[in-house]
Order: structure tokens, then C-alpha cells, then sequence
């Protein structure tokens, strides 16, 4: 660990450490302290007296940004014919994504991505900026294209099939997660997707569970998931769907697999917590806190892109608002029904107003 890191850890711990006892536990002078401090201030990760962390009670999201293309058949997709399609395009990637979500409820949100030095990826951090995500830690690369995402889905909204052109996360490195350390270890929270490579995911994995930081995992598909380290310890949280589920927990993908035995696999595979999402069918839940099912809110579904990506932000909300795990399922349900009424990947309806209000109602149901 690095004097500066040595010292964020400190300052977290306690904001009014006085700089001689910094010095004292790192082994350093009291003005090479001083100097570090103020290089941190500098760089923004402190804020002036009381070495308030910057990023304090805020969520860093590390992954992809895309440029989403969505094709809505007029009718049900044929394969191997040419289909009548609707197309529109959109912000996307899963990282991305959860964070301006976390953003419309009134969260600070960091967004960590690569994109390409090119007309996308311009716009790309410019409307993510707008929509109140800091994309400071974020990189342009040079003659790499920014990552492109196409869904083809049928008049119901349902997913018929997908296209993903990432190459460029091939350059996630652990070597830049090392140089975004210190954006990292300031954070309340830390969410993954799985598009950096298989090295920086378990380093990333690794060093999270070293340092005690909270970390979740969307692994984004079945495929991606495969990135993932024989052993999860680290993960405070992972969110697989049901065929994602299958291959983490090393069973054949099927739709009759139970999903309560796939979170019970996962959670002995290190991860702490293990919610498994089944669309219509609600949550599956195993992990610390014991194992139980969430039914869905009855909905009437525009689309399922960005519903998952919803249900975790939902979830980091209410974690960050001190609920337990189980409780905060019920936070991610209804981020997840407020979007499931949208054509968009994240809704503009979509804030903090609306989601406590569905709870309410959901609330008043029960009694």
C-alpha cells in the first residue's frame, strides 16, 4: 500500500487526525505528510480542514460506457430474415448506467470507464455529465473506437438477441486501477460491472476486500461472468440473472435450475451477498442474511433493457441509507418497476421522489 493510500485509510477512519500522529503510523516526517496532504487536497480527494474526504458517501462505478443501439421489431423477430425494426440510440453500458441512476437519486456519483477518443465518447461523458455523474476518473483513448452495444428486441420488449463491439476495456488494466487507487479507496461504495479484464477484476476483487471497501458485481452476462476469480471473497454483493447464476455457481444453464441452491453456490463461493434476478418470476436472495424470495411489483412492461441495472442501484441506495441487504431488495424492486414502465435504458421519470413514493404504496398494500 502507498503512503498516500496509508494515509487516505487513516483520514477515513478519522477525519480529525492531527498530521504527527500520520506520521507517527506511517513511519514518515511530519512535513513529508504535510506534503502528502496537500497533494491530496490538490488532487481533490480531500476537502480542506478536517481532511473531509472528497468522495465521502459516495459511489464510484467502474466499467463500461457504451453508445446503445436499440432495434424494436414491429413484429416477432425472425432469425435468419429480415425484420421490420424501430431504431433508436442511447447512453448505455451497465456501469454507466447505475450510475446515472444513483445520480437521479440524489447520490455522488464517480463514474471510472474508457471510451474513445472520437465524436462517441465525446458525447458519451458529456450527457453523462449532464445527467449529474463526476466522469472526472474516466479516460479517452487514442485511435480505439468507444464501446458500441446493439439489443434487438421483440414488440413486447423482450430481448430476442444482442451485439457487443468492447474491445476497447481490453486496456482495463490492473496497472490503472492502481493509478485510480486513491478515487477508488475514497469511495462509501464500489460497483463493478464485469467489462474490465480478467486481471483487473481480481485485482480489483482483491485489494476491495484487503481494505475492507464494499464492492458489488453486475456480471453483466454469462459469458462476462466467466472473468470473474474462482473466489469471491471481496465481492460484498454480486447480481446474476438466472442463466448468469448458472455459470457462476458451475451448474448447466437451464430455466428449471433453482435459483435459492444457484445464490447458496455463489455465496459459498466467497461472495457475501447474492441476489438472482428472474425477470416476472422476482429475487432470489442468499447470503449472510439467510435466504428468501422477493416477488416483482405488478407491472406493465414498455422494455426490460436497464431493469437490472435499476434493481442494483435501487439496492446501493439502500444500503447507503443504512437498510439491511434484505431490506434494501425492496429498494431495488421498485427501481426496477419505475423502468420497466420506460422505453429508456434509465428513465426520465425515474428519481428519489418517485421510488420512495412506490415504496409507500407498496408499504400501505401490506398492512
Amino acid at each position: 500500500m502507498g503512503r498516500e493510500q496509508q494515509i487516505i485509510e487513516l483520514i477515513r477512519r478519522d477525519p480529525f487526525i492531527s498530521q504527527l500522529e500520520i506520521a507517527e503510523q506511517v513511519g514518515l516526517s511530519r512535513s513529508a505528510v504535510a506534503g502528502h496532504i496537500a497533494s491530496l487536497i490538490k488532487k481533490g480527494i480531500l476537502l480542506g480542514r478536517a481532511y473531509v474526504m472528497a468522495e465521502n458517501g459516495a459511489v464510484l462505478c467502474i466499467g463500461g460506457a457504451n453508445l446503445d443501439s436499440k432495434a424494436i421489431g414491429k413484429r416477432t423477430i425472425r432469425p435468419a430474415s429480415s425484420n421490420p425494426v424501430d431504431v433508436t440510440q442511447s447512453c448505455g453500458g451497465v456501469a454507466r448506467n447505475i450510475a446515472e441512476n444513483l445520480a437521479k437519486l440524489s447520490c455522488r456519483t464517480f463514474l471510472l470507464t474508457l471510451v474513445g477518443d472520437d465524436k462517441a465518447g465525446e458525447w458519451l461523458l458529456e450527457e453523462t455529465r449532464k445527467a449529474g455523474v463526476d466522469t472526472s476518473p474516466s479516460l479517452m483513448q487514442r485511435e480505439m473506437k468507444t464501446g458500441a452495444y446493439t439489443a434487438v428486441l421483440n414488440p413486447d420488449g423482450e430481448m430476442a438477441l444482442a451485439f457487443a463491439d468492447m474491445a476497447i476495456y481490453d486496456l482495463f488494466s490492473p496497472r490503472l486501477l492502481q493509478e485510480k487507487w486513491p478515487h477508488i479507496a475514497g469511495s462509501q461504495l464500489v460497483i463493478a460491472d464485469t467489462n474490465p479484464s480478467a486481471d483487473s477484476l481480481a485485482y480489483l476483487i482483491e485489494r476491495c476486500r484487503d481494505e475492507k471497501l464494499p464492492l458489488f458485481v453486475d456480471p453483466v452476462s454469462s459469458e462476462k461472468a466467466k472473468k470473474l476469480p474462482e473466489r469471491l471473497e471481496g465481492v460484498t454483493a454480486i447480481f446474476p440473472n438466472l442463466e448468469e447464476a448458472c455459470e457462476l455457481a458451475g451448474v448447466p444453464i437451464t430455466d428449471e435450475a433453482d435459483a435459492e441452491s444457484l445464490a447458496a453456490a455463489i455465496h459459498l463461493r466467497g461472495a457475501e451477498h447474492v441476489f438472482v434476478t428472474l425477470g416476472k418470476n422476482g429475487v432470489a436472495y442468499g447470503g449472510a442474511e439467510g435466504s428468501r424470495s422477493f416477488p416483482v411489483i405488478p407491472t406493465e412492461v414498455v422494455e426490460v433493457t436497464g431493469a437490472g441495472d435499476a434493481f442494483v442501484a435501487g439496492i446501493a441506495y439502500g444500503i447507503l441509507q443504512n437498510h439491511s441487504y434484505s431490506e434494501a431488495c425492496r429498494f431495488g424492486l421498485a427501481a426496477a418497476h419505475l423502468t420497466l414502465q420506460s422505453s429508456e435504458s434509465v428513465s426520465s421519470r425515474f428519481n428519489e421522489e418517485a421510488l420512495l413514493r412506490v415504496l409507500e404504496q407498496q408499504h400501505d398494500q401490506r398492512l
